[in-house]
């Protein structure tokens, strides 16, 4: 079977990507590993996300689905608390806090509502490479051709493996740990974020009867082992089971290339305080998709288009980075290792404005 796009997870970047190309008339598939629903961590979303919803055309669908709302949050820092409100130029906005599994479903659905083809649960996938070039995608013995293949398989960064891309790592391994807990009486609504000497955590409530308590020790030094783990707030009921995460900063420069792109968590991941992760990862896949649409539709370059996104790619990474690290400066104890991001995001920088003609980034040179 031949596809104009074939995407790997249906997560929000790939349902993103694979409802904006099927919407534009390309024919489109969707492979996802995973059955549906899955539990996955609750999202903060800032008021903005509206216009990826309505653009994706599931904006009826987020109204019904019960999401927390919430018109800001509360900081805590040396003791002191105050509100951050969502602001704008009409005034007081509302955030979601939105339950992923549900959020899931109504991107997937709006994908096969768009035309694409859905297939799930997939056990395992290979990539196709014709003359330096990907063409499609091996799932459980079936080969699915196609012009562009998008990996949006998350922090697995399956397609960049595959390849043999080169990944950036720009933090020391962070590890944010997370867990959910039920109690009807916690007092206040609000989402709390509590700054700690070399840290910070987040709690907030995701469903009516559940809450989320995220945390991170951030290590001081870049060689250094992590932080001792925070003690869990006080306020949360006792035998709470946390779990880890790995959020070390990482970028793969070579988003895209060849008929490929990378979107959400497999091209570029940051820590939990970036915040709106799920927003970034859909308009990565919007952003892919436009591409694609100007390739094959407008008579685009192939490569002019890789070079568009790994550029942009790479200038929302370093933005958001900058800003997280500008926060981690006034933390009481900054790490350390914040000194030495500005020479690696200027390296980055560079690297991204080298266009992939006449590249040895322009064909799949990997085995």
């Amino acid at each position: 079977m031949h596809f104009d796009l074939v995407v790997a997870g249906a997560g929000p970047a790939g349902c993103a990507a694979a409802i904006h190309a099927a919407s534009r008339g390309l024919r489109v598939a969707l492979i996802e590993k995973s059955a549906f629903p899955r539990d996955l961590p609750g999202e903060a979303l800032f008021p903005n996300v509206d216009l990826l919803f309505a653009e994706l055309g599931v904006t009826k669908a987020v109204s019904k689905a019960g999401f927390i709302r919430c018109p800001g949050w509360i900081e805590e820092r040396s003791g002191a608390r105050r509100f951050i409100p969502f602001g704008g130029p009409s005034g007081l906005e509302f955030g979601y806090q939105a339950w992923r599994s549900k959020l899931d479903a109504i991107l997937l659905d709006r994908a096969r509502r768009a035309g694409v083809t859905v297939v799930q649960p997939a056990r395992s996938g290979k990539v196709l490479v014709t003359g330096g070039r990907v063409t499609g995608l091996e799932v459980d013995g079936q080969c699915w051709s196609c012009r562009f293949l998008v990996d949006a398989s998350g922090t697995t960064r399956w397609l960049a493996r595959s390849l043999g891309l080169s990944v950036r790592e720009l933090s020391p391994r962070l590890v944010a740990r997370y867990a959910y807990f039920r109690e009807d009486g916690r007092p206040g609504l609000l989402p709390e974020l509590r700054q700690h000497t070399s840290g910070w955590t987040w709690l907030a409530r995701v469903k009516t009867d559940c809450f989320q308590c995220v945390q991170l020790m951030l290590p001081v030094e870049a060689g250094s082992a992590r932080g001792p783990v925070l003690p869990a707030p006080p306020d949360l009921p006792p035998g709470v089971r946390f779990r880890g995460a790995d959020v070390t900063w990482r970028l793969v420069p070579e988003c895209a290339g060849a008929g490929f792109f990378l979107c959400g968590d497999a091209a570029a991941a940051l820590d939990p305080s970036a915040a709106s992760g799920v927003a970034r990862a859909m308009t990565s896949g919007l952003k892919a998709a436009k591409l694609i649409i100007l390739v094959a539709i407008d008579g685009m370059d192939t490569l002019a288009a890789a070079d568009a996104y790994r550029r942009w790619c790479v200038e929302q990474f370093v933005g958001h980075a900058r800003q997280v690290a500008t926060r981690y400066a006034q933390l009481e104890t900054p790490p350390a290792w914040l000194r030495g991001l500005e020479s690696q995001f200027s390296q980055l920088e560079e690297h991204s404005s080298k266009t992939l003609a006449n590249s040895v980034d322009s064909v799949i040179t990997s085995s």
